[in-house]
């Protein structure tokens, strides 16, 4: 596997052809934008398997608290390479180019109700929970939200005075847990109103402890969330 940062026309075409096979829809991010982006100081790069385009993540100039970071809004990787590294290659990748340009961060947001993106970004990135957003991207209907509200949560990954990417680690204890189903994406192929009960649960107690004294402080074995005290 290759992963290299975005560099040519093609380079964009290709990435916003590959989210466009991941999530099912076209011109997801059509390619002006990634040109136009990274001409202002974003990035964008792309993962090959023998020549093939496989994975491919784009993001762009961000600020947080008078500090300048990168927000990565898109990563997406062939289901079929979904298990061999690639994301986290991608990620890796993402970070070093971060470091390099003195950037103190690296944003996202991902579905809290997606358990295996939870691990992910949690314990295998180390990144932390920092907010929650319900329903923010409005309503999308491509094929992984079908049609579902798009509650988020917004992680950071420190960059800034650190010689490598950060790792994470199962949180051993919580005062509580808030649950994830063990793959909502098949349930909302399968029964969507059971998938909707999810998204509703799961609201109520992120509100719970957002709304309150209380955090995420990581991902447990079991696949929930550790709320702890602030």
């Amino acid at each position: 596997m290759r992963v290299t940062t975005v560099a040519s026309r093609a380079d964009c075409e290709a990435a916003g052809a590959l989210f466009d096979r991941v999530w099912g829809m076209s011109a997801m991010v059509p390619t002006e934008t990634i040109i136009a982006t990274l001409h202002a100081g974003g990035h964008a790069s792309l993962a090959e398997v023998d020549g093939v385009v496989v994975g491919a993540t784009w993001g762009f100039l961000a600020s947080h608290e008078g500090r300048l970071g990168l927000h990565s809004h898109v990563t997406g990787v062939l289901s079929a390479h979904a298990n061999a590294g690639v994301g986290l290659a991608l990620k890796h990748h993402q970070w070093q180019w971060a470091s390099k340009q003195g950037l103190d961060f690296v944003t996202w947001t991902f579905d809290p109700l997606v358990r295996r993106n939870a691990y992910f970004n949690l314990v295998k990135l180390g990144a932390k929970v920092s907010e929650y957003h319900e329903n923010f991207y409005g309503v999308i209907n491509d094929g992984l939200n079908r049609g579902e509200r798009t509650d988020r949560v917004f992680v950071m990954w420190s960059v800034g005075g650190s010689p490598a990417p950060p790792r994470g680690s199962f949180v051993a204890t919580a005062e509580w847990a808030v649950a994830i189903p063990p793959d909502i994406e098949a349930l909302r192929r399968t029964d969507p109103d059971v998938a909707q009960g999810w998204r509703d649960r799961q609201r109520a107690d992120l509100r719970k402890v957002f709304d309150g004294p209380w955090r995420i402080a990581g991902y447990m074995a079991d696949g929930s969330y550790a709320v702890v005290p602030r």
